[in-house]
């Protein structure tokens, strides 16, 4: 019951990180239908091609030397040894030009399909895998009986097309008694050709509806709830409180930092009250005058109670307030357009200063 309510609950697409994190252990769509319909495909392909009877051929040479005792070799070690290995190097001569097409493309169909995957994951021994009660019930499952179905569709389908073909050829079949071996060689192939070839077309439309269906069942079995996807938001990116926490103290510390370094300036630009701006300039420096502190509320209250304390001068000039507030950051020197509303304001204070 709590795993229904918990699939009922899945209703958003799966994030990247947990098709990746399902990749890593292995748990990709995958269909083995391809690899059916491929089979039968490199068949067809061969006996259109002419090579089934190059291979037809060599087998039945094969069988001819065999069964005549040309190949006979002596009871000896040696000879036997001899033996496995003329027998293991005809057999490669069939076997080989059929099971490599079919290795080779069911390897590349099953990357299209399922994408790159390098993972030791499904290789580990797991208790569920040799549990009982786990075995009946994936006996007994959905996809099993997925499983089931389509073999007996697969079946009944092949059955339908040997039917169809060999009703088709039954009246050749019925005088095949009176007609030469080879013209009876020449039907059998004609017809097995035409079987399979119309399984290899067929199979290979099940077999691209299956790979859109385990695509499709394999995203919803990905499926998250929003409260996964708020947890994995977390653990990506960090707990907001934290990182709200964070940001709260490096604040705090800047704005220390910035409230220590207002003894140092040389004058205070209020507005009168909402904003201030502490200066500091080193006569005869190239430099410019350089923006120590500023705030505004009750950082701005702070900043001109540290300057009382300290004996700086504060200046009331709202407009250049403003424009030194919006314009200039913490530690920047002025702008050009400034230097001479600023300049007038020093000049003051360091005449004062002096006398």
């Amino acid at each position: 019951m709590a795993d229904d309510q918990d699939k009922s609950q899945q209703t958003e697409e799966a994030s990247d990180k947990r098709l990746e994190d399902a990749r890593k252990k292995g748990q990709v769509p995958s269909s083995k239908e391809p690899s059916t319909a491929i089979s039968f495909l490199v068949l067809s392909l061969i006996a259109v091609t002419g090579l089934g009877g190059w291979l037809a051929d060599i087998l039945m040479q094969v069988m001819r030397d065999y069964l005549s005792g040309k190949s006979t070799m002596e009871t000896t070690g040696k000879g036997m040894q001899n033996l496995l290995i003329s027998t293991g190097a005809d057999m490669a001569m069939v076997i080989l030009p059929i099971a490599i097409p079919i290795l080779l493309l069911g390897m590349l169909v099953t990357f299209m399909v399922s994408g790159p995957v390098f993972t030791f994951e499904t290789l580990q021994p797991k208790l569920e895998k040799i549990s009982p009660l786990k075995g009946f019930k994936r006996l007994f499952s959905t996809k099993s009986l997925a499983e089931l179905i389509k073999s007996i569709l697969k079946l009944t389908i092949i059955s339908v097309i040997c039917y169809i073909t060999v009703s088709g050829l039954f009246p050749q079949i019925l005088h095949s008694a009176l007609k030469d071996p080879s013209d009876i060689a020449t039907l059998a192939v004609s017809g097995s050709i035409k079987i399979v070839t119309l399984v290899a077309i067929i199979f290979g439309f099940m077999a691209l509806a299956d790979v859109l269906y385990q695509r499709w069942e394999h995203m919803k079995s990905m499926r998250m709830s929003k409260k996964e996807q708020r947890d994995e938001h977390k653990e990506s990116e960090g707990d907001p409180q934290l990182k709200s926490k964070i940001r709260q103290i490096q604040m705090q510390q800047a704005q220390n930092r910035m409230m220590a370094d207002v003894p140092k300036a040389d004058v205070v630009i209020t507005n009168p009250t909402r904003l201030a701006i502490a200066l500091a300039y080193e006569p005869g420096s190239i430099g410019a005058p350089r923006v120590l502190a500023k705030g505004q509320g009750h950082i701005a209250a702070k900043i001109r109670e540290i300057a009382r304390e300290n004996r700086i001068p504060l200046r009331e000039n709202k407009p250049l307030a403003r424009s030194l507030f919006k314009h200039v950051e913490i530690g920047d020197e002025i702008p050009e357009e400034l230097f001479e509303a600023i300049a007038v304001i020093l000049a003051e204070i360091f005449r004062l200063k002096q006398r």
